[in-house]
């Protein structure tokens, strides 16, 4: 029976065409826990995207349904991006430019406002601000949302708007947002707010959907105001909660062409849960007339997606920087592709500094990721542990000239499971600002050092090569 049941799973795992990785992960959970491994593996450990997901979703690629909404943008990307083009030296913001046309049918805006947001209290004064004078619709979508001091807030503008005949919706994740009370989402229901969990994981039909998160953060305002980023919605976000003596993030506020497309992504995700389609001239109003242009690109990928499309921005990012490359993220579990043009890059000369948290939430991928560090640190990648509070920027600048902020961490979870955004804005002043940031947290870092590595003891390197074999599953 127990040869039947090995080649069984193996033959699973093989049909999967998984990462070798992967694959010996999971064979090494079938063989230590042979009942229950195979349950886990039909609920989170499948790759469903290849068969029931990617068939609902494939005619709602992005690009196609928008088309009728924005014809003038959509019918003008050939002429914009060639115009654009006529401004850049650089081959590779070319290269980058179209790559994100061609693999996520990313659509390059250039009427653009922003400002960025380091700090959680700076962003939710502005959202609670912008939320109290939307007029038409809110549309809000997040990982996490909790039942606390900050959700309350925004509730109270909530309830007030919906009973005002201002359209309010609202996706949260089934997981992510575990703690938010049934009590609130029934409050706002009472009220005529749409509020849904995005692929309700919790029925027989849909358990299978356990593993592909929605980590996105998107907010649009009326059509003309949008936030995306890092910060999720919670008191921790503005002062560390319980648990951290400061919370580090970023995130964004948008204004003009590119909100439109933060709405197409909505609409998308709204209509995959709820069937209610949104895409329509109503949501989508006219553009503002905003003279400077300010090139960005919103790039979604997901468990849905043909390509990597956020992976393979990184990838190209990290590959194509010349002088200098400043990373932030909380969690560092690459796979092999980012890995190598980590290494590579910094072996060409290139400044590659990496930025993650000292001050875990989840001790699994800290520990993992310093099965990474002895190999980037011989490369010559310069590694910090940043040790005021808890790291969850998820931003990347290259050479002074382009940078992304988004909700894609670098790891293997956000490069192939979760639903995510990232914005990469090619613009040298907004760069700069980001390289400037980096610099001004570097002071509150650590670096990490050859003998910082070589003081770790036995048994924290058996603990983090334990975890990373659980990498491919986190």
């Amino acid at each position: 029976g127990f040869y039947v049941y090995l080649i069984f799973t193996i033959a699973l795992l093989l049909l999967d065409n998984r990462e070798p990785a992967s694959t010996f992960a999971w064979l090494f959970v079938f063989l230590v826990f042979p009942v229950g491994g195979l349950v886990i593996y039909f609920m989170i450990g499948r790759n469903w995207r290849r068969q029931s997901r990617k068939r609902k979703t494939n005619e709602q690629l992005l690009e196609t349904r928008l088309e009728k909404i924005l014809s003038s943008l959509i019918k003008k990307q050939s002429e914009t991006i060639k115009f654009i083009e006529g401004f850049w030296s650089s081959s590779y913001k070319k290269k980058l430019l179209r790559l994100l046309s061609c693999n996520s049918d990313s659509v390059l805006t250039t009427k653009n406002t922003l400002r960025i947001f380091q700090k959680g209290e700076d962003k939710f004064n502005a959202l609670l601000d912008d939320l109290k004078k939307a007029e038409k619709f809110i549309h809000m979508e997040y990982f996490i949302w909790r039942s606390d001091k900050l959700t309350r807030e925004i509730h109270k503008i909530l309830l007030a708007k919906s009973r005002a005949g201002v359209e309010v919706r609202v996706l949260y994740d089934g997981l992510g947002s575990i703690f938010l009370k049934g009590r609130d989402i029934r409050l706002l229901r009472r009220a005529g707010v749409k509020i849904y969990p995005y692929y309700d994981y919790l029925t027989p039909i849909t358990m299978h959907t356990l593993n592909y998160r929605n980590h996105r953060k998107i907010v649009v305002i009326d059509g003309g105001i949008g936030y995306t980023g890092g910060m999720n919605v919670g008191q921790e976000y503005i002062d560390g909660g319980r648990r951290f003596a400061l919370w580090r993030d970023s995130h964004l506020r948008l204004e003009g062409q590119a909100v439109s497309i933060l709405e197409g992504i909505f609409a998308t995700d709204w209509y995959n849960t709820t069937k209610e389609d949104l895409l329509n001239k109503e949501y989508f109003p006219a553009e503002k007339e905003i003279p400077d242009a300010l090139p960005i690109q919103i790039t979604a990928s997901g468990p849905d997606s043909q390509w990597d499309s956020i992976k393979q921005l990184y990838f190209m990012l990290i590959s194509s920087a010349e002088e200098k490359i400043y990373i932030q993220s909380p969690y560092f579990i690459p796979d092999a592709s980012i890995y190598t043009a980590l290494k590579t890059a910094a072996l060409s000369g290139v400044d590659v500094r990496l930025m993650i948290t000292g001050v875990p939430d989840k001790k699994i991928p800290y520990w993992a990721a310093y099965t990474y560090f002895e190999n980037l640190l011989q490369a010559g990648v310069r590694i910090y542990h940043y040790n005021k509070g808890f790291l969850h920027s998820k931003t990347m600048t290259v050479d002074s000239e382009i940078c992304s902020i988004g909700t894609a961490n670098m790891d293997v979870r956000s490069f192939h499971l979760n639903f995510e955004i990232n914005t990469l804005i090619y613009d040298r002043k907004t760069a700069a600002q980001l390289e400037n940031d980096f610099l001004q947290d570097q002071k509150d870092c650590k670096e990490l050092t050859m003998d910082d590595y070589a003081r770790l003891g036995r048994f924290a390197k058996f603990r983090n090569s334990t975890a990373r074999l659980f990498a491919p599953l986190l």
